[in-house]
């Protein structure tokens, strides 16, 4: 009988091991909620997810880790764009941001979501700090983290590499240069409502005004969840676009 117990009750060891993976697809639900009313609530939440997935993940999937470390930089990034109310908060969010995406680019050099959000953290970062050396001494940098993204993935990323692209010439004054890449971002996808902003702001500084008001009536016109997952983002570009139809209406220049 004794033995019939011990039969019972003695069962081979079965290592546990944490279900990151699990916490990852949480932290992703939660980053989807972004567009809701409480958006940065949303947005932090899934970076808590992000970051106790990243102490689970075995150390030699480095591939994995990577992939939680452009999420975690993707987060800070959206809290700093659209969320922050003062430059304090928005130059830390995107310093973390730019943190979380170096720490992808050293695991994974080829990663184009990496470089792309290096790039915008970074460019937002020094819209707050322009007297920093971050990210070259006229930000050159910024412009290259955009360009290895749009090589390592040129189709990829709704066109934003190529869009941020343009964006970073027009504030150089190379205008003619990003009506170019203005028009690719487009090409690759029309649906994501900042490539075709940035497209109005080309055309208008290169003296096509009404080729500009014609794609700012588009975009005002547009409903935000013509990419479900883009509703936070396409949101925030229509608002823009009718501030700036607004300008124009009262014979004020565009505040781009």
């Amino acid at each position: 009988m004794a033995l019939a117990v011990i039969a019972c009750t003695v069962y081979p060891y079965v290592p546990v091991y944490a279900d990151w993976q699990s916490t990852v697809k949480q932290g992703d639900e939660l980053y989807a909620k972004r567009s809701d009313k409480d958006g940065r609530k949303e947005l932090e939440a899934a970076i808590k997810q992000y970051e106790a997935a990243v102490k689970e993940i075995p150390e030699k999937d480095e591939k994995a880790r990577a992939g939680v470390y452009v999420k975690l930089s993707r987060a800070y990034y959206k809290i700093a764009q659209y969320f922050s109310q003062s430059d304090d908060d928005r130059s830390n969010m995107s310093d973390k941001g730019q943190k979380w995406a170096e720490k992808a680019i050293d695991i994974e050099p080829k990663n184009a979501e990496a470089h792309y959000y290096m790039g915008t953290n970074l460019g937002l970062w020094r819209s707050i700090h322009k007297a920093s050396f971050r990210g070259g001494l006229t930000g050159g940098g910024i412009k290259k983290e955009f360009q290895k993204a749009a090589d390592l993935d040129p189709k990829g990323l709704y066109g934003q590499p190529d869009m941020r692209t343009a964006e970073y010439l027009l504030a150089r004054g190379d205008s003619q240069k990003a009506l170019g890449y203005a028009k690719k971002a487009v090409e690759i996808q029309p649906k994501l409502l900042m490539n075709k902003l940035i497209l109005a702001q080309a055309m208008w500084v290169t003296n096509d005004q009404m080729g500009s008001r014609k794609v700012l009536a588009e975009i005002a016109a547009q409903s935000d969840d013509i990419i479900p997952s883009e509703i936070l983002e396409n949101r925030d570009t229509i608002k823009e676009a009718k501030q700036i139809q607004g300008n124009i209406a009262n014979n004020n220049e565009p505040d781009w």
